[in-house]
Protein backbone atom coordinates (compact mmCIF):
# COMPACT_ATOMS: atom_id res chain seq x y z
CA UNK A 1 0.00 0.00 0.00
CA UNK A 2 2.49 2.76 1.18
CA UNK A 3 5.81 3.26 -1.27
CA UNK A 4 8.87 2.27 0.62
CA UNK A 5 10.55 5.11 -1.19
CA UNK A 6 8.95 7.57 1.74
CA UNK A 7 11.23 9.37 4.17
CA UNK A 8 9.83 8.45 7.42
CA UNK A 9 8.00 10.84 9.19
CA UNK A 10 7.09 12.13 5.16
CA UNK A 11 3.46 14.27 5.13
CA UNK A 12 1.85 11.71 2.57
CA UNK A 13 -1.92 13.01 2.68
CA UNK A 14 -3.74 16.25 2.75
CA UNK A 15 -7.45 17.33 4.00
CA UNK A 16 -7.94 20.29 1.85
CA UNK A 17 -11.11 22.79 1.39
CA UNK A 18 -11.46 23.59 -2.06
CA UNK A 19 -13.16 27.33 -2.90
CA UNK A 20 -15.06 28.33 -5.90
CA UNK A 21 -12.41 28.65 -8.32
CA UNK A 22 -10.56 25.22 -7.86
CA UNK A 23 -7.96 26.71 -5.94
CA UNK A 24 -7.20 24.56 -2.43
CA UNK A 25 -6.50 25.80 1.25
CA UNK A 26 -4.79 23.10 3.63
CA UNK A 27 -6.20 22.31 6.55
CA UNK A 28 -4.46 18.73 8.21
CA UNK A 29 -1.71 16.77 6.19
CA UNK A 30 -1.04 13.54 7.93
CA UNK A 31 1.31 10.44 7.41
CA UNK A 32 -1.11 7.92 7.90
CA UNK A 33 -4.18 7.50 5.50
CA UNK A 34 -6.22 5.43 8.15
CA UNK A 35 -6.21 8.95 10.51
CA UNK A 36 -7.16 10.95 7.11
CA UNK A 37 -9.89 9.04 6.64
CA UNK A 38 -11.10 9.34 10.41
CA UNK A 39 -10.59 13.20 10.42
CA UNK A 40 -12.00 13.78 6.76
CA UNK A 41 -15.48 13.03 8.08
CA UNK A 42 -15.22 15.41 11.29
CA UNK A 43 -14.04 18.06 9.12
CA UNK A 44 -17.02 17.83 6.63
CA UNK A 45 -19.38 18.53 9.26
CA UNK A 46 -17.23 21.55 10.36
CA UNK A 47 -17.18 22.84 7.16
CA UNK A 48 -20.43 22.43 6.35
CA UNK A 49 -21.20 23.95 2.30
CA UNK A 50 -17.60 23.94 1.29
CA UNK A 51 -16.04 20.94 -0.76
CA UNK A 52 -13.64 19.29 1.21
CA UNK A 53 -10.84 16.76 -0.94
CA UNK A 54 -8.71 14.43 0.67
CA UNK A 55 -5.24 14.15 -1.84
CA UNK A 56 -2.69 12.04 -1.37
CA UNK A 57 0.58 14.13 -1.70
CA UNK A 58 2.78 11.83 -3.98
CA UNK A 59 0.35 10.69 -6.79
CA UNK A 60 -2.23 13.86 -6.29
CA UNK A 61 -4.79 11.44 -6.39
CA UNK A 62 -8.35 12.94 -5.07
CA UNK A 63 -8.94 9.94 -2.42
CA UNK A 64 -12.21 11.17 -1.31
CA UNK A 65 -14.36 14.71 -1.64
CA UNK A 66 -17.46 16.34 0.16
CA UNK A 67 -20.43 16.49 -1.66
CA UNK A 68 -20.83 20.15 0.09
CA UNK A 69 -20.27 23.39 -2.73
Amino acid sequence: MDSPNHAAGEFRYDIMMEDADGRNLRLESTRDLNKAWERFPALAAQFRGVRLVLLNRQTRDILAQSEDF
